[in-house]
């Protein structure tokens, strides 16, 4: 099958995403945005065609098989349902989708509707750090015992640079990258054994500032985290097997600690491709251009059940 692929935005990520597919080479790579901001992205990647014109023009001029939107977190899920009307039937959304479980039924009904087949990019699950800590365990015939992650943000008193919505619910928006990649493989909370705190507030995200809970997956995997955004921290997670313990600060390198023993050892990574392009996007494309599920790609069906565990973890309320 011929792929025809376009790029919805060309910001931060939406560059990325070109960069990894313009050494994928599909049949054909287009991006779309409004306004001069593509031209810059044009030189960076190089030969990649940037239309300008209305998104329905390009839709029936490029005539995708497969489309990457990386938009503003606000227009996500009406580009979407805009793309899944035009016909394409492969499309790989930026985290988070949908903000609320709102946009996610809308998100859902299109892609039933239409037949499209819908993935979330959560593009930390392919770190070479994720993969590689994954590979030492099935090589050492291990599983994940416990999980401990933060999801600590380093941000501005102001807050982040976007909307005041989506300001409001930033640990969907953004810290969910981190919480995903830490439960994808123990399952997500068991809502009844689990247990979810909060306090404070900022003037930006007024449901909370400070983060702490505990409790098992799903598959019954005992896990705690914290985070407090009042204060400094990073981004951090630990999977415990038996005889190691794998950390993950950044999330990119891998550390590892061995039974009877306190230091941290650097574990070696082959990671070439994540040095070479936006950590985790090379693979996460390549897996969403050959449609290979069994990679880490995250369907739209997991990404819903990641909104109701935002809600709980930050008090957002149901929409």
């Amino acid at each position: 099958m011929s792929i025809h692929c376009l790029v919805i935005g060309v910001g931060k990520m939406g560059s990325a995403h070109l960069a990894a597919l313009a050494a994928l080479s599909p049949d054909s790579l287009t991006a779309w945005a409004p306004g001069s901001r593509p031209r810059a992205i044009e030189r960076d990647v190089g030969g990649v065609a940037v239309r300008r014109d209305e998104l329905a023009m390009t839709l029936a001029a490029a005539r995708p098989t497969h489309a990457v939107i990386a938009s503003p977190v606000e227009t996500l899920t009406p580009i979407a349902i805009e793309v899944m009307k035009a016909g394409v039937k492969h499309l790989l959304i930026e985290k988070p989708a949908a903000m609320d479980q709102s946009e996610c039924r809308l998100l859902l009904a299109c892609a039933a509707e239409t037949g499209a087949a819908i993935y979330v990019a959560y593009n930390r699950r392919f770190y070479a750090s994720v993969r590689g800590a994954l590979a030492h365990m099935r090589a050492a015939g291990e599983s994940i015992e416990s999980v401990m992650f933060e999801f600590n943000e380093a941000i501005p008193a102001q807050g982040p640079g976007a909307t005041v919505d989506v300001k409001a619910r930033w640990l969907l928006a953004n810290s969910m990258h981190v919480i995903d990649t830490a439960f994808h493989p123990v399952g997500l909370p068991d809502m009844q054994r689990s247990h979810f705190q909060r306090r404070g507030g900022l003037s930006w995200h007024p449901a909370g500032s400070v983060f702490v809970g505990s409790g098992e997956t799903t598959n019954g995997i005992p896990f705690a985290y914290h985070a407090n955004w009042d204060a400094p921290g990073r981004w951090g997670f630990e999977w415990m097997t038996k005889s190691t313990r794998y950390v993950f600060r950044p999330l990119e390198k891998l550390s590892i600690m061995r039974r009877g023993r306190f230091d941290l050892e650097p574990m070696a990574l082959d990671d070439e491709l994540d040095i070479r392009f936006k950590p985790g996007v090379y693979h996460q494309n390549a897996a969403f251009l050959t449609g290979d599920s069994t990679a880490g790609l995250v369907s739209l069906a997991v990404a819903a059940a990641l909104i109701p565990l935002a809600q709980k973890i930050a008090g957002y309320p149901e929409l």
